[in-house]
């Protein structure tokens, strides 16, 4: 009978004790989904105000704005971008996760998509600062704002005056100016070269309007030279591919005012003109022939007299 009680007592421990594990093992388990879905909503919320803190940025009739934006931890923010979705206009995606205490980052938020805004970054930023600044984009008219985000320090080796001037007048951190005397070596962040001795992570021709980044030839015109600086290869060709549909979309806007105009008594070949360069834009290169014929055109508009300018 001993025997038995204490067989029974033992039992009673073990199936206590089991009963007990299994409801400390759903506690704990539901606290982490907890916990995780938590951080996710919190990560996908903090995405989602990256987009927003952007909009003072837009330039209007400004050559162009800059700002910082600090975080306590390090972040790390994932960025895709699709001309193809959403169309005609494309979009791209931002997700954010930042590190947790054992210093490994948490599960990357969900993506929040960006339809109204050409970003021109590269796809993985990470660091406790994001260094934001935009440019307007023209292309006989003002088609958009580019946004440039960069979190790693760019170093410009004999960067030519204009861009100096330009880039100084914002009072932006994270860009300095070197000049063919100092090393590439000393550079802890980008090299930046605008000479072709130098061998730098980004390689720029300027005098033939392409740069050479991740072994990919990328072309471009005034200020999408940043966009291309600043940018992965694939969202720079990417949000091309997007400014250029928005400018299609802007075009038949003006066309339609080109035939008011017109019966007016105002003739010029601008209609035309505009409906050529509705071709679809294959890659970077392209912006070459798009610019001269928006050069061509805004010509034509400046000598245009009063009350028949298109723009």
């Amino acid at each position: 009978m001993k025997s038995k009680g204490l067989f029974g007592l033992s039992f009673n421990w073990i199936f206590a004790l089991i009963v007990g594990g299994f409801i400390l093992f759903l506690a704990i388990y539901g606290s982490s989904k907890f916990i995780v879905t938590s951080e996710s909503t919190i990560y996908t919320e903090t995405a989602a105000k990256l987009t927003s803190l952007l909009d003072p940025l837009e330039t209007g009739l400004a050559s162009g704005k800059a700002t910082e934006i600090t975080f306590k931890k390090e972040s790390r923010f994932k960025f895709t971008c699709n001309e193809k979705s959403f169309a005609p206009f494309g979009k791209e995606t931002v997700s954010f996760s930042e590190q947790t205490f054992g210093k490994e980052f948490g599960k990357q938020s969900e993506r929040v998509d960006i339809k109204d805004k050409y970003i021109f970054t590269n796809s993985l930023l990470e660091g406790k600062r994001l260094i934001i600044f935009s440019k307007p984009f023209f292309l006989t008219f003002k088609v958009a704002d580019l946004t440039l985000i960069f979190s790693q320090e760019h170093c410009f080796f004999d960067a030519p005056e204009e861009i100096e001037e330009e880039l100084e007048g914002l009072n932006m951190a994270g860009i300095i100016f070197m000049n063919r005397s100092q090393e590439v070596k000393d550079c802890k962040g980008i090299s930046v070269c605008f000479d072709d001795e130098m061998n730098c992570d980004v390689e720029v021709s300027h005098d033939k309007n392409y740069l050479v980044k991740e072994g990919k030839k990328l072309y471009y015109t005034d200020n999408l030279l940043y966009g291309a600086i600043f940018s992965s290869a694939d969202i720079y060709e990417c949000n091309l591919k997007r400014l250029k549909s928005k400018f299609d979309e802007l075009s038949k806007i003006y066309l339609t005012k080109v035939n008011i105009i017109e019966r007016s008594g105002c003739l010029s070949n601008i209609g035309s003109k505009l409906e050529l360069m509705s071709a679809e834009l294959e890659s970077s290169r392209d912006i070459l022939r798009l610019t001269e014929m928006a050069e061509e055109i805004d010509l034509i508009n400046k000598g245009a007299k009063s009350g028949c300018k298109l723009y």
